[in-house]
């Protein structure tokens, strides 16, 4: 009986010195290896990680929209919109910002087929819009309103467009306003933004329905042309992204919190708008 247990107690002393060996060779179950900085781990967002490898923003806009983007004399893109979004790629880390001019109608489908990495062209948010795209938080405000020549006395509400011919720009929220609200509005749709305000000063169209902002900043340039003191509707500005960049957006939104914060965003508001 003694040799039995004897013979038992050596089994079990193997057994646990066995177990041990294997336990201290055993590696600790691996962790994410850390940069040699401390840095963050690599961005899971597509375009953030494209923005830490190549330092640049890639944006379609149409720029044809003074003053929030446009091309000067020198064929450089200028504006609001412009100065604003090289602000928030810096607050990004892009050193540099790219921009794609698109027709505002391509800006979409351009965006969806990876032409761009968003969309800044004073772009409203709207419900619609949201069924493909995502947007930024709002930036700036521009309702529609009304433009006319000075001389105009017959327009002085929405209800007087009835029957008259207006000019938009095809694929904008003004068009599809009026033909909701205003089926009865002989529609001139152009494709370019200058191209509504030519209609109007060559008296081929009675009125102009565009965004408050910019239409305020062309009669105050042209001088043959007003701004009617009407407010057709509510509307926000804001950056168009794809759906799948949801850490882009948050991103996006970090930076235009930061550049309101410390007052950068307004010191490129009260130069373009004179606010």
């Amino acid at each position: 009986m003694k040799g039995f247990r004897k013979g038992l107690f050596s089994l079990c002393a193997l057994l646990v010195t066995g177990a041990l060996i294997v336990g201290c060779g055993a590696k600790p179950a691996e962790q994410p290896a850390a940069s040699g900085n401390g840095q963050a781990a690599a961005p899971t967002d597509e375009v953030l990680q494209k923005i830490k490898d190549t330092k640049t923003l890639l944006v379609g806009t149409d720029a044809t929209f003074q003053p929030f983007e446009y091309k000067n004399a020198q064929n450089e893109y200028e504006g609001f919109d412009i100065e604003l979004v090289k602000a928030v790629a810096a607050e990004l880390g892009a050193e540099k910002v790219e921009f794609v001019d698109t027709d505002f109608k391509g800006l979409i489908p351009g965006l969806q087929g990876k032409k761009f990495d968003m969309i800044v062209s004073a772009m409203y948010i709207t419900n619609e819009r949201k069924q493909t795209i995502d947007f930024s938080q709002p930036y700036y405000p521009g309702g529609l309103t009304i433009m006319v020549k000075n001389e105009n006395s017959t327009i002085t509400k929405a209800d007087d467009l009835k029957g008259k011919k207006v000019a938009v720009q095809i694929g904008t929220k003004s068009a599809k306003f009026l033909k909701e609200k205003y089926p009865e509005v002989k529609l001139v749709e152009v494709e370019k933004n200058v191209e509504m305000f030519l209609e109007l000063e060559s008296n081929r169209v009675d009125a102009v329905v565009t965004g408050m902002p910019a239409a305020k900043v062309y009669a105050k340039q042209s001088q043959k042309v007003k701004v009617l003191d009407v407010e057709l509707t509510q509307e926000y500005y804001g950056y168009g992204v794809r759906k799948e960049n949801k850490e882009f957006v948050a991103a996006l939104d970090k930076a235009l919190k930061t550049l309101k914060e410390n007052g950068k965003q307004d010191e490129i508001a009260k130069k373009w708008f004179g606010e």
